[in-house]
């Protein structure tokens, strides 16, 4: 085995559910964990987990450290700080790598992590990847050096037109958030084994400092934009909020399917955020993704491009929108969406 440490996963779960994030996470892991000869745990924490366990090794994870108490039964950042700094330093091996989502979870989580290790978090990733790393002094001659098997933690910059590669090996362990829908997940494998470690973890009163009184959750039918299979999202070029009316028309064509939007239409108030893909929105990577009425900048480029088919229909033949999708078609959008749902269920129902 590698000299260097494991990677660790720490699990995103709500009400005992595990979030998509994880499973993405569990894949990117494994990716890094064969190019570094070591192994990945995962850390999960909360209360009555169940199955969680079990289900982390199936998804990916070589083994997982399970913090099963009460004192964890609604996430507060005090009290899962406290268990996932207790987890990881109670390796006998530091960890060369942790990784977290890019959720509420992880934002909040990851950066308490990174603060008592006095190492670096690169925020927000769409690609994480292993290399070399040479620096030469510039910024800090004292680090001066070549430094072997980083985790390149990479991520859109510059208002997403460019990607920024960061690094930050000085310290252990090299931390990053990933966004949701970015990362291929773990092909999930049941008759994957591993061990399961259940660990027991002492809190201090300041822990306790703030408590959660309430938690009031959305509930919603309709399917997540991150788990859905076909994705038809409307833009500004709806031309005002009954223009999703089309979108969902067309959307209803399919089962695992769900409606999406550009910021734009967002912000005018047509639809609600949770609808809204792109660098303020949602990550996605559907089998097919509709465009209808979206001009394509690249904020909204960003959290779509990964989708497995583009299919735009757009006014402007000139829409960035055209350069990237697979299929473009310049018209008028609601005389080609009821044409499109024609043809669509024809297909299915054949």
């Amino acid at each position: 085995m590698s000299n260097f440490g494991d990677i660790v996963v720490i699990a995103d779960q709500i009400q005992n559910d595990l979030r998509p994030i994880t499973f993405e996470l569990l894949g990117a892991a494994q990716t890094l964990a064969e190019k570094l000869d070591v192994k990945v745990r995962a850390l999960v924490m909360g209360h009555n987990l169940g199955n969680i366990p079990q289900e982390l090794i199936h998804n990916g994870a070589d083994s997982v450290y399970v913090v099963d108490q009460p004192e964890l039964a609604e996430y507060t950042t005090l009290t899962y700080r406290r268990a996932a700094i207790s987890v990881i330093e109670s390796f006998e091996k530091p960890p060369h790598i942790a990784i977290c989502g890019a959720t509420t979870l992880g934002r909040d989580l990851a950066p308490r992590i990174a603060s008592h290790f006095e190492t670096g978090l690169t925020a927000d990733c769409t690609e994480l990847d292993i290399g070399d790393y040479q620096h030469k002094g510039k910024a800090d001659p004292s680090k001066v050096g070549t430094y072997e098997n980083c985790l390149y933690a990479i991520r859109p910059s510059f208002g997403e037109s460019l990607k920024a590669r960061i690094v930050g090996p000085w310290k252990t362990p090299q931390m990053a958030t990933a966004r949701t829908g970015a990362l291929i997940p773990f092909a999930t494998d049941t008759t994957r084994t591993g061990d399961i470690t259940p660990i027991t973890v002492k809190f201090e009163e300041s822990d306790f400092r703030v408590k959660v009184v309430e938690t009031v959750r959305e509930v919603s039918d309709a399917m997540d934009l991150i788990q859905a299979k076909v994705i038809v999202s409307g833009g500004f070029g709806l031309g005002g909020p009954e223009g999703f009316d089309v979108v969902k028309d067309l959307a209803s064509a399919f089962k695992e399917s769900a409606v999406g939007s550009s910021r734009k239409a967002v912000d005018s108030g047509w639809i609600p955020y949770s609808h809204q893909v792109g660098q303020t929105g949602k990550t996605v990577r559907p089998v097919l993704y509709i465009a209808l009425g979206i001009s394509g900048a690249i904020q909204h480029r960003v959290g779509m491009s990964n989708s497995s088919t583009i299919i735009a229909v757009n006014k402007d033949e000139k829409a960035p929108i055209f350069q990237f999708a697979h299929y473009g078609i310049v018209g008028d959008l609601y005389e080609i969406a009821p044409l499109l749902k024609e043809q669509f269920k024809k297909s299915i129902a054949s």
